[in-house]
């Protein structure tokens, strides 16, 4: 019974509000697209605790990507045993990083009190997620090895069948407990997502580029200054 909760109501539900929530708030109203930022309000904690998670966080969830968007390549990829040694290691010290800044940045949120005050409980919430997910992530880069190959046959069948309708989870009820709490977590934050401020994530800033240049004026001769 919980492995059909993980493994096919919660995906399910997760992408309904992501598919349909995101939109909604996209189009009625932009301004809220935004992460608001608080650096003005506190900058030396959020400099280690962003840069760590961002750089964490992004490059294993491009990871996650690849291994479900192009499986011959990861194929292709474990099939060397070097490379594919080096991975495993590079993977497991992003996990880390990437727990280093949610719990540092959870820190932050704690203990900077113009930071509470501007702080929503889904700000709390995802910040737990993230952490809870970067931690599960370790836990099973540590513990239960080899995750790209893995991963491999039989997360991204499983992925796949939910795709198509036809969810297959013998692929994966058959993992430990803390794989579970992984994949329930990922879904969890897919699905409230679109209500938190993490969703500029999914926003390129690439607009920018077909702008015209800003022109700046003096409004007095700086060489008079000068002088």
């Amino acid at each position: 019974m919980l492995d059909n909760f993980i493994f096919i109501g919660l995906p399910y539900g997760a992408l309904a509000l992501f598919l349909f929530v995101l939109p909604y708030r996209y189009f009625s109203n932009r301004l809220t697209w935004t992460p608001f930022s608080s650096q003005f309000l506190e900058r030396k904690t959020l400099y280690w605790g962003a840069m760590a998670w961002h750089f964490g966080i992004v490059t294993v969830l491009l990871a996650h990507l690849t291994g479900f968007l192009a499986p011959r390549l990861v194929e292709a990829i474990i099939s060397n045993q070097a490379f594919f040694l080096a991975l495993e290691n590079i993977s497991l010290g992003l996990g880390l990083l990437a727990l280093f800044g949610s719990v540092v940045l959870l820190f932050r949120r704690a203990t900077a009190e113009r930071i509470k005050a501007v702080t929503r409980i889904a700000d709390w919430l995802i910040l737990l997620l993230l952490i809870a997910q970067a931690a599960t992530g370790v836990y099973i880069s540590v513990y239960v090895r080899w995750g790209y190959q893995w991963y491999h046959y039989t997360a991204v069948p499983y992925l796949y069948s939910l795709l198509t309708f036809h969810p297959q989870i013998e692929y994966v009820s058959d993992f430990p407990f803390f794989f579970k709490l992984h994949v329930a977590g990922a879904f969890l934050i897919l699905g409230i997502l679109p209500f938190t401020k993490l969703v500029h994530l999914l926003y390129l800033p690439v607009g920018f580029l077909k702008d015209p240049q800003i022109l700046y004026r003096w409004n007095f001769d700086p060489k008079e200054k000068q002088g």
